[in-house]
């Protein structure tokens, strides 16, 4: 069997999800993958520069299912669905989630693009509720702090019971959003 980056990065991402970031050591992903762990070099400069990519991977594929849910819906109903897609990758891949935190401190410029391509994103849905310009970055510190806080806080929960999760966080958003409307409307 050939090894490929993205045969490293894959491997690392299952362990983080299967055991926890924790977890990931070079040593782990080398036998994961039958090798020897010398061989990852040929891959990988080292183990935060996998842990980068291993969160780049997670951010875009994150966003994509972020987007994907998004399309056809605007307002408050693209914004719940939106934070009901972000718990749902946080459950099925908490280890990845917990990289992606990790490389919110320990980033490159490329962490940075992609992280803007999901506030970029919540922007979109944010001005699709039509508040006062003005108010955008207010409101987009607020919904990514729940979405955020709320998945770090739940998460543990999360896996025992998701659909009651699930219907907390469309509660919480609900909240959220209702008092963003009362504050913020035009």
């Amino acid at each position: 069997m050939r090894v490929t980056k993205t045969a490293v990065v894959q491997a690392a991402s299952d362990i983080a999800d299967e055991k926890g970031l924790n977890n990931v050591s070079l040593k782990a992903v080398a036998e994961k993958l039958n090798i020897r762990t010398p061989s990852l070099y040929n891959h990988i400069d080292s183990l935060d520069d996998l842990l980068r990519e291993m969160a780049h991977n997670g951010m875009s594929k994150m966003n994509e299912r972020m987007t994907k849910v998004s399309i056809g819906n605007y307002g408050d109903t693209a914004i719940k669905s939106v934070a009901v897609e972000y718990l749902n990758y946080t459950i099925e891949h908490s280890g990845i989630y917990e990289t992606i935190q990790w490389a919110t401190w320990h980033g490159t410029e490329k962490t940075e693009e992609i992280f803007g391509n999901y506030t970029s994103l919540l922007l979109t849905l944010i001005r699709s509720c039509n508040f006062k310009q003005e108010y955008t970055n207010e409101i987009l510190n607020l919904l990514t702090s729940i979405l955020h806080g709320y998945t770090t806080l739940q998460l543990r929960y999360a896996f025992s019971d998701p659909d009651k999760v699930r219907k907390e966080l469309c509660n919480a958003i609900d909240t959220l959003l209702l008092g963003i409307h009362q504050k913020y409307d035009q």
